[in-house]
């Protein structure tokens, strides 16, 4: 016969247990882009024999004190930093997602943040890339950085270590990706040696971590982005089976070891709840519009600010209050912004097609000193003869504008 003390021990044990799933739904949506939650909703809604959100949501809608737990009355913004650190050094942002749950109940959004986007630094009183900010200032000030730059509240955030990541995939038992193209890339300073071929294979973690950190194909950090939201789609596919649901307990002791959060477990346990009550199954998914340029010796991304805050105002902003939004545009900082990416980006155009080339205006005039020397020892008689600048092969291609996928 169970006595009261310890049927106390054992709703406490299943409190616990309530905590512990709840982690799992926030641990995945930071690492996959993704909540648990929404895979769940994803199965549930394909599979409504299965009855999966009465099984999950008999577990989560109470804290761990046993009171109901409320789902969000109004929206609500999460960012999600994956940070590269190392035993001797702090690290940089190297991904950036940018999380809405709407208030009206539409899709959510995952917004991509490319790591060199330009930002303004007052510090420096001059442009950076956004990724220097939390090797600088940490994770606060990083936060605080994109909510100026979006123009939105940022209601919290989970930081990852990105290491973390490779275990998270072996506990899935790897995920099946098809590589496009030949991989090739070594950088002795992180470690990292990467050299994939052509074709499908079944990615284990060392292999995916390879796979969706890889950047050296000409596209950057906009090539990196496609083939992280490849895979994390694939990822979530093959994870909607029943077995690797099964897996769940594994995966939030390995991802809570590598999250760092300033939300309370009631807050993570209220959009937690809001995400499964609501049924959230499709995400969209958008990247911040730009252009690879120089500033300086420094290739930077270069917003298109004017097309960045009219995709967020349809994307975030309640249609009355889109006006009130777009003033943003009247800053000074942005039209000072918009002047210098128009201007770099004339120079950009004008330098590659003479050269078929991405070249700062440094690297251009050593290009111009190289392509028009003529030996002074020699007399010239007619027009001196000059080599034809190089056509371009490839014609040049700007970042495409943020594409918004069901």
């Amino acid at each position: 016969m169970q006595t009261a003390e310890g049927s106390r021990r054992s709703k406490a044990s299943v409190a616990k247990k309530r905590k512990k799933v709840l982690i799992v739904i926030l641990a995945a949506l930071a690492v996959f882009t993704l909540s648990v939650g929404a895979t769940i909703g994803i199965y549930a809604l394909r599979h409504p024999e299965s009855n999966l959100f009465g099984w999950f949501g008999s577990k989560v809608k109470q804290s761990a004190e046993g009171e109901d737990l409320p789902t969000l009355s109004g929206g609500f913004n999460l960012l999600a930093v994956g940070v590269d650190e190392r035993s001797d050094d702090l690290g940089r942002s190297d991904t950036m997602l940018f999380f809405s749950m709407p208030a009206d109940g539409g899709s959510p959004l995952m917004l991509s943040i490319p790591r060199d986007t330009m930002i303004w630094s007052d510090e420096a009183e001059d442009y950076d890339r956004i990724n220097n900010v939390y090797p600088e200032h940490g994770i606060e000030a990083t936060v605080s950085t994109v909510q100026n730059l979006l123009g939105v509240p940022i209601d919290g955030y989970i930081k990852i270590n990105i290491e973390g990541f490779v275990e998270l995939v072996n506990i899935l038992g790897g995920v099946t990706v098809t590589v496009d193209e030949a991989m090739d890339y070594d950088d002795p300073y992180q470690d990292l040696y990467i050299h994939l071929q052509p074709g499908e294979m079944l990615m284990d973690g060392q292999t995916a971590m390879e796979y969706v950190r890889f950047r050296a194909d000409g596209a950057g950090d906009i090539g990196r982005i496609a083939r992280q939201q490849k895979f994390i789609k694939a990822a979530i596919s093959q994870a909607l089976s029943v077995n690797k649901i099964s897996k769940l307990p594994s995966l939030i002791k390995q991802g809570f070891s590598m999250v760092e959060t300033n939300l309370s477990l009631k807050q993570l346990l209220t959009v937690a709840n809001t995400v499964i009550s609501k049924g959230f199954s499709n995400f969209e998914t958008a990247t911040l519009p730009g252009d690879g340029l120089y500033y300086g010796d420094m290739a930077l991304y270069m917003l298109r600010l004017d097309e960045m805050y009219e995709m967020l105002a349809d994307l975030l902003v309640p249609t009355d209050q889109e006006a009130d939004y777009l003033e943003l545009l009247k800053q000074n900082w942005t039209s000072d912004y918009i002047a210098l990416h128009d201007a770099k980006l004339q120079i950009a155009q004008q330098i590659w097609a003479e050269t078929g080339m991405s070249l700062s205006e440094a690297q251009y005039a050593e290009w111009l000193a190289s392509h028009h020397w003529v030996d002074p020892g020699v007399p010239v008689t007619e027009d001196p003869v000059t080599e034809a600048p190089i056509e371009p092969t490839v014609p040049p291609t700007k970042p495409p504008a943020a594409v918004i996928t069901p």
